[in-house]
């Protein structure tokens, strides 16, 4: 018998949060949080509805893509952004370590799960 699908919906930009111990990477980028560059207004209700509708995972961030764009592949020349690529590469690397591969990984680990399970994601 065939398993069930699998579907999950990701929100990388639900939200324009920047952790505290990050914040003064930002002195002078205040309206450009709260622009559409800071984050998709709108998109974490949204995903909450239709994971809610769909019965699917949800995997949701709700830290600035200006601290660190989720949606890009590590090696993405914009992976930071022009308030973040500058800084010293122990904060970036912390950023990575702290904030983008948490969530990265949980995210494949659902898929591999899935997959392992003989789901399609």
């Amino acid at each position: 018998m065939a398993k069930p699908d699998r579907l999950l919906i990701t929100c990388e930009h639900g939200g324009n949060r920047i952790p505290a111990r990050y914040r003064p990477l930002f002195a002078g980028f205040e309206a450009l949080l709260q622009s559409h560059r800071g984050y998709d207004p709108g998109a974490l209700a949204l995903a909450r509805d239709m994971a809610k509708e769909l019965a699917a995972s949800l995997f949701v961030s709700t830290t600035s893509r200006l601290l660190i764009d989720l949606n890009r592949s590590i090696s993405h020349p914009r992976l930071y952004s022009e308030a973040t690529r500058n800084a010293p590469a122990s904060v970036r690397r912390d950023i990575r370590e702290n904030h983008y591969l948490p969530y990265r990984s949980k995210v494949e680990a659902h898929i591999a799960d899935a997959i392992a399970h003989g789901s399609r994601v």
